[in-house]
């Protein structure tokens, strides 16, 4: 059973979220209604994982998220917010965000999150990873990319981040199509990736690709 907190000024909110999460394997153990004990209700609580809902997320600096990370290390954070700005989506995930969807995310895709957070892994809903793939040109990012991965394994992942699929990366690049699954196989096993989203956010980090800060 996973523990729950749900952060957000709004009661609205906060009960819809408990609709939504009802009855699929998770007990709400909290909720948060303002900044001033968020901190005091992390530590005591120590969720397995904090929902953080529109309006909450609007007032909790990166700061306090990595705070979070210390105060209760085995909790992890699933943002719902309505921000829509790059460099402030990025700073969250940095600080410690393993979930980041819209306010426009569906019960469905909020379940799949949950899910796929308790689990450890990332989740990201296509609308939040549209936002921190807008990038500017390809720079020089040869410094930063890790020696094991060759080149045409990074012209992959820079395809995979556009969304190409694997038979129009296959046509691309003029390779068959079990080429390419080899290739991602590689790829996942060389850095140790479990999910696309989580190879994402390493050519991110790895400056294969420049995101674009709002």
């Amino acid at each position: 059973m996973t523990e729950i907190v749900i952060a957000d000024n709004s009661y609205l909110i906060r009960q819809g979220l408990k609709t939504v999460l009802k009855g699929n394997y998770v007990k709400i153990t909290g909720e948060i209604k303002n900044s001033s004990e968020f901190l005091s209700e992390i530590n005591e609580l120590k969720p397995d994982i904090l929902i953080l809902g529109d309006n909450f997320e609007k007032m909790v600096t990166d700061s306090w998220l990595s705070q979070v990370q210390y105060a209760s290390p085995g909790t992890k954070i699933l943002i719902i917010s309505g921000c829509k700005e790059n460099g402030k989506i990025l700073n969250a995930i940095k600080s410690g965000a393993t979930g980041y969807l819209t306010e426009e995310c569906n019960s469905e895709e909020i379940l799949n999150a949950v899910h796929s957070v308790s689990k450890g892994e990332k989740f990201f809903c296509n609308k939040i990873l549209d936002v921190i793939l807008e990038k500017k040109p390809d720079n020089d990012t040869s410094e930063n990319i890790k020696e094991n991965l060759t080149e045409r394994e990074i012209e992959i992942i820079k395809l995979i981040t556009e969304k190409y699929t694997n038979p129009e990366i296959a046509e691309k690049l003029f390779i068959s199509i079990h080429t390419v699954y080899t290739h991602r196989k590689n790829i996942m096993k060389k850095l140790q990736l479990k999910s696309p989203v989580e190879l994402i956010l390493y050519a991110i980090d790895s400056g294969i690709i420049q995101p674009y800060q709002n």
